[in-house]
């Protein structure tokens, strides 16, 4: 049988598991920086692959009685190309199966994963509780603009995180 090898090296859906497509039908689903390895028989086949924030990656190939690999990435979309609420492209590239990261790269990527998430999070932290000081301050002084504010603070908490997963997708894999 031949092998059918996807590496996701994206830095976009850091939480989401990607369901997998081949001709149409779900066979599996890959997670950050996971490799996943298919047997399939020689044929035509379509590989469409990609996550709740991303327009979807699909590719046709042919797989003869060799190994075929290819790389799931991820790249920012420019404003006008933004389908709401999509914010990124998944990209597939097709490479050869020796080029496949090994166990150590990955664990690299779920490391800087991690610092983004941290990141992220100390990020949504100080906005929170800024909002909720900007409460209080409105309840103590009696001031309308503070709650309003607070309501502001509050409202921006998803767009931080999202903000800072769109700066990932600027570094290069």
């Amino acid at each position: 049988m031949s092998e059918l090898i996807l590496q996701r090296r994206d830095r976009a859906g850091y939480l989401e598991k990607y369901p997998v497509y081949i001709n149409r039908k779900q066979v599996a689903r890959i997670g950050f920086a996971e490799t996943l390895k298919l047997e399939l028989e020689p044929g035509r086949y379509q590989l469409h692959c990609g996550g709740l924030f991303g327009t979807d990656a699909e590719t046709w190939f042919d797989l003869k009685e060799h190994r075929k690999a290819y790389f799931l990435s991820a790249e920012r979309l420019s404003l006008k190309e933004r389908p709401f609420p999509k914010y990124y492209r998944c990209l597939f590239t097709e490479t050869t199966p020796m080029q496949i990261k090994g166990e150590e790269e990955q664990n690299d990527l779920k490391a800087q994963q991690s610092t983004a998430l941290i990141y992220a999070f100390g990020f949504i932290a100080l906005l929170s509780a800024a909002g909720a000081w900007l409460f209080w301050q409105s309840m103590v002084n009696e001031e309308s603009i503070l709650f309003y504010l607070g309501i502001f603070a509050m409202i921006l908490i998803p767009w931080a995180y999202r903000g800072v997963l769109i700066s990932q997708l600027k570094k290069s894999v």
